[in-house]
This record gives structure tokens, C-alpha cells and sequence, in this order.
């Protein structure tokens, strides 16, 4: 854990010296979004209903997982869903960048990659979301947005706010103080609150399920309960990874520290398995190529939210489509 996340997450006085710092981010912050609500700065807003799922806290919390079920139960009920995400830390020729099962990592980003080849929709990334969604609209009767409930120039007509149920909101200050983006008020004005591995009233639940080990080439793989292993995760929260590999059986030995959206080249993660097997995040194995390597695994997981959630955002969603001509 970081210096500044253990502030944010385990407390220390020191956290008190960064108070002027998020008291400036709060003011400007709160300046940029009065600006946008009262059309001082311009509002893209779509012919085809919006659904953005973002946090207002920074790092993971399971937003990825959330934006793939969205996406597959979406398709199942017969619309036609596309994505659209900023592309973190990814390096298109050009935006709008729409997203192939041929595009490499680098190019597409590692969240975009990963829920292109587990949806099958139609995904793009623009740091300009309002464009991304400008090149999709035509073809799709519904938009989600991986992450942007700040990016305020992009219209929306419902809200879902994914919360870590474990971390919560750390110490609940803004940022560089705290992990917030935006005050915890702020999900009261969402649509709709999802809890990742928690419980709280009026939050809906959500589970993340594991699946079977895979090598990075998409077959299965037969590594058998209590293995040894070590975990490489990329991901805001990788400890969150490790309590799912053990609840899968596994024996966590050892761990490869990755940032966020990170890599590390196989050679290191060798180095510092010591010879166990490497079983990583799906969102990890796009970076490797998804050719089979020899020691190297994948886990993904699935997220598991409740029928009446579905029922009643499919509902929201067709009275829009509805009010706008479009079905």
C-alpha cells in the first residue's frame, strides 16, 4: 500500500496538511460542474439513452465487471448496447478509436480490450467521451460509459455509482486529502447505487464470482486446489484479487506489485514468482498477448446483480427509447 493510500484508507494526522489542497479541488471542482448544469459550458447530449457507470472515489472497485454483465444482460434482452471508455494509458493512431479483437493492448487500453472480447459490443475510446458516443450513436440503441460521471460535457440519462464495499470511501475527504473525486453526496443523485462486496440499504448487491484458471490463451487449465501461487494484479484494489484466488483454493505465496492498468515484462514476473505459477486478472492477460505462456495464468470474474436491478433499468432504458422515438 502507498504512503498516500494508507492516509486515505488507515488514517494519519499528516492527512490535515493536504486540507487546503482539497479545499481548492473541492471549490474548482464544484465551479467546473455549476457550469456544465447551467450550460455556461457546453452539453453533448445523445439521441440514444446514456448510462454511465462510474465511483467518486479513484482507483478500481469493480467498475469493468459491472460494465460487461451491463452489457451481456443488455444484449440478452434484445437491445443493442455499445461502450465507450477514455482508454487509460492507451495509445491509439487517432480518436475516436473503435476497439477490434486484433487491436493490441497499447493501442486499446487494457479494460476496453478485455470487455470487447468478453461482450462482443461494440466498444470505443475518445478521451472526449461526447465524441466516442457521436461515432456510436447511429449504430447502437443504447450507450454505457466505463467510468465519466465526472466528465460532465457528456449528457447522461441514468446514473450507476459502483462502491467498494470494503474500502467505502476511505476517510471521506476529497482529494489530495482524500480518495474522493467528489463529496459523498454526490451518490444520492445517482439513478442507482451498486455495493461490491457489501451491504448497505438502498444499494443494490454485487458479487463477484469467480471463474476457472485459464492459461492466457483461453484454455482451461488444471491447477488443483491448494497450489501454491503467485498473484500479478493490476488493478486499484489487488488485494481484492488475492482474497479471490484464495477463496478459489488457491495458496497465495507471493504477490507482483503492479499499478494500476500497469505491466510487468514475463521475465520479471519470473523472477519474482520463483517458480510458482503466475495466475493473474483478465484485465492483466490482454497485456500478454493472449498466446499461451508457459507458467502463466488467468482467473476472471464475473458480476452477479440482482434480477430486479436489471428489471428496472431495462425498464428506465425502453421508456427513453420510447419517449425518443427509437423503439
Amino acid at each position: 500500500m502507498s504512503f498516500h493510500e494508507k492516509i486515505w484508507f488507515q488514517g494519519s494526522p499528516l492527512m490535515w496538511l493536504l486540507w487546503p489542497f482539497s479545499l481548492i479541488f473541492g471549490l474548482l471542482s464544484g465551479l467546473r460542474r455549476r457550469l456544465y448544469a447551467r450550460n455556461v459550458l457546453s452539453v453533448f447530449r445523445s439521441r440514444v439513452p446514456v448510462v454511465v457507470v462510474g465511483n467518486i472515489m479513484v482507483g478500481g472497485n469493480g467498475k469493468t465487471p459491472v460494465v460487461i454483465a451491463l452489457a451481456e444482460e443488455l444484449l440478452a434482452r434484445g437491445f443493442r448496447p455499445g461502450v465507450v471508455s477514455r482508454g487509460y494509458r492507451a495509445h491509439p493512431p487517432a480518436y475516436p478509436y473503435e476497439v477490434t479483437t486484433d487491436s493490441p493492448a497499447d493501442l486499446a487500453g487494457d479494460e476496453p480490450l478485455l470487455i470487447l472480447l468478453k461482450t462482443g459490443v461494440r466498444m470505443v475510446i475518445d478521451p472526449d467521451r461526447a465524441r466516442a458516443v457521436r461515432y456510436l450513436e447511429n449504430d447502437t440503441d443504447v450507450i454505457i460509459t466505463d467510468d465519466g460521471l465526472q466528465h460532465y460535457a457528456l449528457g447522461r440519462d441514468i446514473e450507476i455509482v459502483v462502491v467498494d464495499g470494503r474500502r467505502r470511501f476511505g476517510n471521506g475527504h476529497l482529494l489530495p486529502m482524500g480518495p474522493l473525486r467528489e463529496p459523498v453526496s454526490r451518490i444520492r443523485e445517482a439513478d442507482y447505487v451498486l455495493n461490491n462486496g457489501g451491504e448497505q440499504d438502498g444499494e443494490y448487491p454485487v458479487r463477484l464470482v469467480p471463474g476457472r484458471v485459464c492459461r492466457l490463451d483461453g484454455t482451461a487449465a488444471d491447477l488443483p486446489e491448494g497450489t501454491e501461487v503467485c498473484a500479478l494484479a493490476g488493478i486499484g484494489d489487488p488485494e481484492r484479487f488475492n482474497r479471490t484466488l484464495r477463496e478459489a483454493g488457491f495458496r497465495v505465496i507471493r504477490s507482483i506489485s503492479v499499478p494500476d492498468h500497469g505491466f510487468v515484462p514475463e521475465k520479471e514476473a519470473r523472477e519474482i514468482a520463483g517458480g510458482l505459477p503466475v495466475i493473474m486478472t483478465e484485465k492483466d492477460m490482454v497485456k500478454y498477448g493472449r498466446g499461451h505462456i508457459e507458467g502463466f495464468y488467468s482467473l476472471g470474474v464475473r458480476a452477479e446483480l440482482p434480477a430486479e436491478f436489471y428489471d428496472r433499468l431495462a425498464t428506465d432504458i425502453g421508456r427513453i427509447q420510447k419517449e425518443r422515438g427509437i423503439r
